[in-house]
């Protein structure tokens, strides 16, 4: 009999390893979520990074056929006003550009002068200058 009664108490778990068995699985979750966390970060800049390369491309095409940078970036998907669709030659875009995947409008500047148009992200604080801008694309 007493070996009956002993066995049945020794035979579960204690409350010390249910509660260090939860400890682990909750440490492990929140690495995993970090890791979550980070990837879509890096995903949310490499999509910006591309559309701003597909950009700059599209910024290029527009210079060739028309002899100037577009004055702005819906230039590249809409006929600008003033000239004809055989002198525009476009849409250079599949579609019109939107926001940045944090949705903030993208920044477009344009220096005949230097040849050069600079398209930005202002990322994810919506603060244009600061470390986590997307990095300027610069067409020459």
């Amino acid at each position: 009999m007493k070996l009956r009664r002993q066995s049945r108490r020794n035979s579960g778990f204690t409350l010390l390893e249910l509660l260090l068995v939860m400890a682990i699985l909750v440490v492990l979750a929140g690495l995993g979520t970090v890791a979550v966390i980070n990837l879509q970060k890096n995903a949310l800049a490499s999509t910006a990074t591309i559309e701003i390369e597909t950009m700059k491309r599209a910024c290029k095409m527009f210079k060739l056929n028309v002899g100037s940078y577009p004055a702005t970036l819906d230039d590249l998907y809409n006929n600008p006003t003033g000239m004809s669709r055989a002198q525009w030659g476009g849409p250079y875009l599949d579609e019109p550009v939107g926001n940045d995947p944090w949705q903030n409008p993208y920044t477009y500047t344009k220096d005949e002068l230097n040849d050069v148009v600079t398209i930005r992200s202002s990322g994810p604080d919506k603060q244009s200058g600061t470390e986590d801008d997307v990095p300027e694309a610069n067409s020459k």
